[in-house]
């Protein structure tokens, strides 16, 4: 139902996920001269050559996507939505995990990695989640006092 406030929550943070999936998460600025690297979800773009190294977390995003989106159709079993919103929250901090691991372990030896607007969608998105938890577990709170006034 498109009028409840979890699904609009969640259905924003689908559309900042998808948002994160295509703009730049990080630059790598080289050690000595040459062009700095942009990093993306999918891909290491060093000017010369792509490294595709950092697909992890492109899955991690893209996993999260038809998570949310099946959650926003759970509207009839609110447990359970709860839960795949959590998991969608896992999945999110999983890919700050491995973001950290890539720009201050595996990529540092190519220079110095700043940190882009891109990598600070996934904590909105991780807020949005939360918040459409709160909203589906206040929902269950609502129908299971109505149920025992009946």
């Amino acid at each position: 139902m498109i009028q409840r406030i979890q699904t609009l929550y969640m259905l924003v943070a689908v559309i900042v996920t998808s948002v994160c999936l295509c703009i730049p998460v990080g630059a790598i600025e080289p050690l000595g001269m040459g062009a700095w690297s942009q990093v993306y979800n999918l891909w290491v773009d060093t000017g010369d050559a792509c490294l595709y190294g950092v697909w992890p977390l492109f899955a991690l995003q893209l996993l999260s996507i038809p998570c949310a989106i099946a959650a926003i159709f759970l509207y009839r079993q609110r447990k359970l939505q709860a839960r795949v919103c959590l998991l969608c929250v896992g999945l999110l901090l999983l890919w700050y995990v491995c973001y950290f691991a890539y720009a201050y372990g595996l990529y540092s030896d190519l220079g110095t990695f700043h940190i882009c607007f891109g990598a600070g969608l996934p904590i909105v998105a991780v807020i949005l989640y939360l918040m459409a938890r709160r909203a589906i577990l206040a929902d269950e709170r609502l129908v299971r006092s109505a149920d025992r006034i009946r």
